[in-house]
């Protein structure tokens, strides 16, 4: 997946590059922990400086201020949630979001780890949102190359969504026609489980 945007609702979903994927990385929730904080301080970064350089232009209106304006702080959230996966294949899923205080808008990110998984394939964690009745899985929100023992380090990419839109997320692939999964409030960093068979938004979080 290259560069993407979605504009159903004012660009409600706008995702960045696809994660280029490494050799070897840190096994297990050690890696997971490692990018969680890394997502967190990105995005807070990120949001600071968008919101940061908005306020400036805003400023410049012919004369200067007396002091440039106090940015507030972004808040971040970060959920580490088990992921429902199914034959033999057990998760953890990290959702981090970054947004100002009452900002309709945030930057996400999701990674994951997997074990029990097929040696040598390639998992995704695939998803949309809920906005539609029949939702399809164009979203990969996550990608990883499962090892010779079974385990996947999942790396996500930044992503910016209404904090008030659901999404939802499954691996794929997966033993299941309807497989189990997450869904939720990704944007504000939260989530709830959905079982397998069950439409992954039709139960409200």
């Amino acid at each position: 997946m290259g560069d993407s945007t979605r504009d159903a609702d004012a660009d409600v979903i706008v995702s960045g590059r696809e994660p280029r994927r490494r050799a070897r990385r840190p096994g297990g929730l050690v890696w997971l922990l490692v990018v969680a904080q890394a997502a967190a301080l990105a995005l807070a970064l990120a949001v600071a400086v968008h919101y940061r350089a908005e306020a400036g232009r805003l400023d410049h209106r012919g004369a200067q201020a007396a002091s440039p304006p106090v940015s507030p702080m972004p808040q971040v959230t970060s959920t580490a949630l088990r992921l429902p996966a199914g034959g033999g294949v057990a998760g953890t899923v990290v959702i981090t979001a970054a947004a100002l205080p009452g900002a309709s808008r945030a930057q996400f990110t999701v990674s994951a780890v997997i074990t029990g998984g097929t040696p040598g394939t390639v998992y995704d964690l695939i998803g949309s949102d809920c906005s539609t009745a029949d939702p399809r899985p164009d979203e990969v929100w996550a990608t990883g190359l499962a090892r010779a023992d079974g385990t996947a380090d999942l790396t996500g990419y930044t992503w910016t969504g209404a904090v008030a839109r659901r999404y939802w997320m499954a691996l794929d692939p997966s033993s299941a026609d309807q497989s189990p999964g997450l869904h939720g409030y990704f944007a504000a960093g939260t989530a709830t489980p959905f079982r397998a068979g069950q439409a992954p938004c039709g139960v409200s979080s």
